[in-house]
């Protein structure tokens, strides 16, 4: 089966030397892995969101491109944008000489951002059951495109997210299914709730038009079909999410569970305003077409940089084992090898990066490695939803003349730091820290949870997911980030929200 990256054709699996990466552990802030697990928010959606999707009441990072409301937004101008405040993204690569332009990190870190953001909270909100076919994908680009709107127009959200490109739907279902068993668990939402049939926001499309004259073959497994008329209207009523009666008469007072709101994007009119069409990305994968968020947001932030696909992008490199995915990726970040790191996610998940990557290396500027060597990296691997989970078992790393060792010994880590001799914590030691550092000053509660969660995490271990594909391995940043997210909410209990709900009525 062909993927999209690698400047297109048919993928050939490759093993090569190191190329190249951006610093803070090998992923880009702002835009990679966020730095704090989800918190339960309006009963306990997490805070990441699919983008170019209408959600209410989550703050938004990425180009808009279909109607939001009142969300703090990041990205392109010239999609609507109503109260939103802007913010540029940011992105520190390691040494070296700076990007040159003072937005261009805006490429890489909303790229990354969506990749991590698809398959967020919208699938607690707004989903109803949706058509197996949806996912059989077109046999051109253009009618993928429709089969978007046209699963709009449904008001479906979740054939929306079904039509999108495989490994897009994938990685929106598995999350989808593990948060709400979750969110079952914490009594958030009902103890029938069904993934596939959650409701809460409705799509309506009406008289859109693609103008198929000017699409753009941008290579031979991507095509930016450009959307020039038509309306959307999307209507929310929270009162119909499936929350625990309890948590509803706790927001009752905060929130209209009564009252619908709706809002309508007048797509003719927007495009009149910007001067061209708006681009939906189509990609190949096998000999079927696919619409695809993670293109076409990528797509949104070219055209706002003004900068064009390159020609030809990397090919994916991945490992024989997941253990040596890991352990590559480790490598190529301390080298400072940007291209290694792109080349070593998945291809069919982060195609787009592998599309991009002659441009995400000539942005990114001259990168020097970090000048810190890999002793030692021995892992523990175990299945979880979609791949293999790599946890770390000992890492010992050389900077400076100085070698720092973590082992980690069942439920402790033990780290050698020059200087500072040996050191240990366990998972059962969290708690007490937590009351000796915070001086009575935090909440008894407060410190029961986070160590009750901080333990959870070091139970679990810290480690990426990597996944196979044609028969080698990659790491997935997003399968990472929801793996963590989700070891951070399991760490949760009940009586947690229950503590929650009574902040909430004070």
């Amino acid at each position: 089966m062909s993927y999209p990256g690698g400047g297109g054709g048919q993928w050939q699996p490759q093993n090569n030397p190191y190329g190249q990466q951006p610093q803070q552990g090998g992923y880009p802030q702002q835009g990679g892995y966020p730095q704090t697990g989800p918190q339960p928010q309006q009963g306990g959606y997490p805070q990441s969101q699919p983008q170019g999707f209408p959600q209410q009441g989550y703050p938004q990072t990425g180009p808009q491109g279909f109607p939001q409301q009142g969300y703090p937004q990041t990205g392109p101008q010239g999609f609507p944008q109503q109260g939103f405040e802007q913010q540029p993204y940011g992105y520190a690569p390691m040494g070296g000489e700076p990007p040159k332009k003072k937005r261009t990190g805006l490429v890489i870190t909303a790229v990354v951002a969506v990749l991590l953001l698809v398959g967020g909270a919208v699938t607690f909100f707004a989903l109803k059951k949706s058509d197996p076919a949806a996912n059989a994908g077109q046999d051109t680009p253009a009618v993928a495109a429709k089969n978007l709107i046209e699963q709009l127009g449904s008001g479906d959200v979740v054939g929306i997210m079904a039509s999108l490109a495989p490994a897009e739907a994938a990685l929106s279902k598995d999350y989808m299914d593990s948060m709400t068993k979750e969110m079952k668990r914490l009594e958030i939402l009902k103890p029938d709730a069904d993934p596939n049939k959650l409701t809460g926001v409705e799509f309506k499309s009406e008289n859109v038009k693609f103008d198929e004259a000017k699409a753009e073959k941008i290579n031979d497994h991507l095509t930016i079909n450009k959307l020039v008329e038509g309306k959307i209207t999307v209507t929310s009523d929270v009162s119909k999410i499936p929350l625990t009666d309890k948590l509803m008469d706790a927001i009752g007072d905060k929130v209209s569970l009564t009252k619908s709101t709706t809002e309508t994007w007048d797509i003719t009119a927007e495009v009149q305003k910007r001067g061209e069409p708006i681009g939906i990305a189509s990609i190949k994968v096998g000999d079927k077409w696919y619409p695809s968020a993670f293109y076409t947001i990528a797509n949104a932030i070219l055209e706002e940089e003004k900068l064009k696909w390159p020609q030809q992008g990397f090919a994916p490199q991945g490992a024989a084992s997941a253990q040596e995915a890991a352990k590559q990726l480790v490598t190529a970040a301390l080298d400072g090898d940007l291209k290694k790191v792109v080349t070593l996610l998945p291809p069919d998940e982060a195609g787009v990066l592998q599309d991009l990557g002659p441009l995400l290396l000539e942005q990114a500027g001259t990168m020097k490695p970090t000048g810190a060597k890999l002793n030692a990296l021995e892992t523990d691997v175990k299945d979880v939803t979609g791949g293999k989970q790599v946890t770390v078992k000992k890492l010992s790393v050389t900077a400076e003349g100085e070698t720092v060792t973590i082992v980690r010994e069942g439920d402790c880590y033990a780290a050698d730091v020059p200087g500072q001799g040996s050191q240990k914590l366990c998972a059962d030691e969290i708690t007490q820290l937590m009351q000796q550092q915070g001086g009575g000053k935090i909440p008894a509660a407060a410190v029961e949870v986070i160590g009750r969660v901080a333990a959870s995490v070091m139970k679990t271990g810290v480690g990426v997911v990597a996944t196979e594909v044609g028969g080698k391995w990659y790491v997935s940043p997003v399968r990472s980030y929801y793996e963590l997210a989700l070891t951070v909410f399991r760490g949760f209990e009940p009586k947690d929200v229950d503590a929650l709900i009574e902040l909430i009525k004070k």
